[in-house]
């Protein structure tokens, strides 16, 4: 018995009502932008680890918000890219998920030395984000990711002992057509990926497009091929 829920296309997971335009002028680090505002520079924090180099880089269009931090006032919330707008805030990932599984399921649960996002009663649920898309393919990862491949071996060891796995990706852009790892940026998470495919990890995929600050789960894809 799968443990996801069927949502329609528009239905809305998180919606930020007041964003502030910016520009962005460097990241001098994974968690810091420095942003233009009106002809001011502010420290903006970035919760998404990614290189996003497709996405911060001087000039590019940002949308954010006031989240006071310990040495910043404001967050990125949304990044443009071409011609759509990014969700990139990781810390709402697990939220948004959750409104995809079936309720009973238990949270940040430890296997191992690892933990799994969700349990909902025999299947474990892993929790993935991507919003590199090239050519209507959505790819992860953007950079290296050990504890990627490291929760991958886990859901395969899960299969051992008789449960159901699955990954879950949340894909923050609306372009993607089909999902597949990237090879380029990460040959060790790509191998465990087709790996658990076989083994009988499932994934599913889902895309979100985001407009006027709202995001909307948009549609689903399968792997490419």
């Amino acid at each position: 018995m799968t443990p996801f829920i069927q949502r329609k296309p528009g239905f809305s997971v998180i919606n930020f009502p007041e964003l502030i335009d910016a520009r962005v002028i460097s990241r001098p680090n994974r968690f810091l932008v420095m942003a233009s505002v009106d002809g001011r520079e502010i420290p903006v924090h970035m919760h998404d680890p990614g290189r996003l180099e497709e996405l911060i880089y001087p000039g590019n269009a940002i949308k954010i918000r006031m989240a006071q931090g310990k040495k910043t006032m404001y967050s990125v919330t949304f990044c443009r890219n071409n011609n759509v707008w990014t969700f990139n805030d990781s810390r709402f990932h697990s939220n948004i998920a959750a409104l995809f599984i079936k309720e009973g399921f238990k949270r940040e649960v430890t296997v191992g030395d690892s933990r799994i996002d969700f349990q909902y009663e025999r299947s474990f649920i892993e929790v993935k984000s991507a919003t590199l898309v090239e050519d209507g393919r959505a790819l992860f990862p953007d950079a290296p990711t050990a504890r990627g491949k490291k929760h991958l071996e886990t859901l395969m060891h899960l299969i051992d002992e008789g449960y159901s796995s699955y990954v879950l990706f949340l894909i923050f852009n609306e372009n993607a057509r089909c999902f597949s790892p990237n090879e380029s940026r990460d040959p060790a998470f790509s191998w465990a990926y087709y790996r658990a495919l076989d083994y009988g990890v499932k994934f599913r995929f889902l895309v979100f497009s985001s407009d006027n600050g709202s995001v909307n789960f948009s549609h689903t894809v399968e792997r490419c091929h």
